[in-house]
């Protein structure tokens, strides 16, 4: 199926910077285009952990980069993502011949949107983590050292960069705009996407009730950066969300013994995972569904917060 031109573009005048962003996907929109793309996104997630393995320098390396546990290990994992992108954008020239800078947008703006939003958003999620009310957080956590979590704090930003761009690349960037390619309707390019994204999130979750509610928050996210995407033109907005809420998430707290928990300052005493391990007859469950309905509420005020940073 062939690009059909301008009249794809999406008609709000809001996502005016939409027309041009997907402009370079018009040329070559054939489904068995975005099928390949899709296939290989798969492929090269899954195997860049074995070609990070690889270049690990002996075994206690090989078992730190695969527990994720330690300040190395937890690095290494989201640095593993930069393979991802490396080996999707490899195929994309020979499937689509186009390349990396083609799925951002004008780079100037991403950037700037990047860094605004991220600042922006990053400030809003660290008030209300101050704001009452409060616990003792001293009396149920440990508290690494500030200086190390400091030294580390560069290192973390730039693979958790490489983490959360590889993601929005291919979400907000690739698929966004084949997406929008073959269907005017913000349901299914904005739609499509979200719920890919969403539904990849649900292994994160611990038991199908867990996994279902993590399933619905990202794709919550993922509507909130598709519709970021759609107003600037570029993911450099969308990433500066992902990138805020991610950092929030992971160098702040921890748990003990848990993946990808090398990188936070405080870290709660170990809790055993399976004792979350609901089932779905737990969806309905008063304890899973607030938290829900806070992190649904936390989503539309880092997206409220973007809205501002980059006034639009």
């Amino acid at each position: 199926m062939r690009g059909i031109g301008s009249g794809m573009a999406d008609p709000y005048p809001d996502y005016a910077a939409h027309k041009e962003f997907i402009q370079p996907a018009m040329a070559r929109t054939e489904i068995w285009r975005l099928a390949t793309m899709m296939v290989a996104f798969e492929v090269a997630f899954f195997a860049s952990p074995w070609f990070m393995m690889m270049l690990m320098p002996g075994e206690a390396a090989q078992n730190a980069y695969y527990e994720g546990l330690t300040a190395f290990g937890t690095l290494a994992q989201f640095a593993t993502f930069s393979i991802t992108t490396i080996i999707f954008v490899f195929v994309l020239r020979r499937v689509h011949e186009r390349g990396f800078w083609s799925m951002v947008g004008p780079v100037d703006a991403a950037v700037v949107d990047l860094v605004r939003v991220g600042w922006v958003v990053g400030l809003v999620l660290l008030t209300i983590e101050i704001l009452p009310p409060w616990y003792p957080l001293s009396e149920v956590a440990e508290m690494r050292s500030l200086l190390r979590w400091i030294l580390l704090l560069p290192l973390a930003f730039v693979v958790l960069l490489i983490q959360v761009g590889t993601e929005e690349l291919y979400f907000r960037g690739y698929l966004q705009q084949q997406f929008a390619c073959l269907s005017r309707s913000r349901l299914i390019w904005m739609g499509a996407p979200s719920a890919l994204f969403g539904l990849a999130h649900y292994f994160n979750g611990i038991g199908h009730a867990d996994g279902i509610y993590w399933a619905l928050w990202a794709t919550a996210l993922g509507f909130a950066c598709a519709d970021l995407t759609a107003r600037t033109g570029n993911i450099g907005a969308a990433i500066g969300l992902h990138l805020a809420n991610n950092a929030f998430a992971l160098l702040l707290y921890g748990m003990e013994n848990w993946p990808s928990s090398g990188l936070a300052l405080f870290l709660f005493p170990y809790d055993d995972p399976y004792q979350y391990d609901y089932g779905l007859d737990a969806l309905a469950a008063p304890e899973m569904i607030f938290p829900f309905l806070v992190n649904l509420a936390t989503v539309w005020i880092m997206w409220m917060a973007a809205r501002v940073a980059i006034r639009r």
